[in-house]
């Protein structure tokens, strides 16, 4: 008899990642496919992600999230608006 992954299991499910993540479980799937969610295998129907992989990949995001600057150097400025061009008028002879 088999158990379901829980807590004893070195396994997420997707549900169970999704819980993690605070999103659903077509996110994560989507994710999968997009290739920006850990590495997972099946084992029949149900999609298993290692714990441990689901450890670093949220690390590495976590190293990769650095601060805004937004705005603090002109690089991160909008650009200016640009003015219209001047409509060329035509004076009828």
């Amino acid at each position: 008899m088999t158990k379901p992954a829980g807590e004893s299991s070195p396994h997420l499910t997707v549900l169970q990642l999704a819980e993690r993540w605070q999103t659903t479980a077509q996110a994560i799937y989507i994710a999968r496919h997009r290739g920006k969610a850990p590495k997972g295998f099946k084992r029949g129907v149900k999609l298993l992600f290692p714990i441990a992989a689901v450890e670093a990949f949220e690390a590495a995001q976590m190293a990769d999230d650095r601060p805004s600057h937004r705005g603090t150097s002109a690089e991160h400025r909008p650009p200016e608006r640009r003015r219209g061009r001047r409509s060329r008028k035509t004076v009828a002879v």
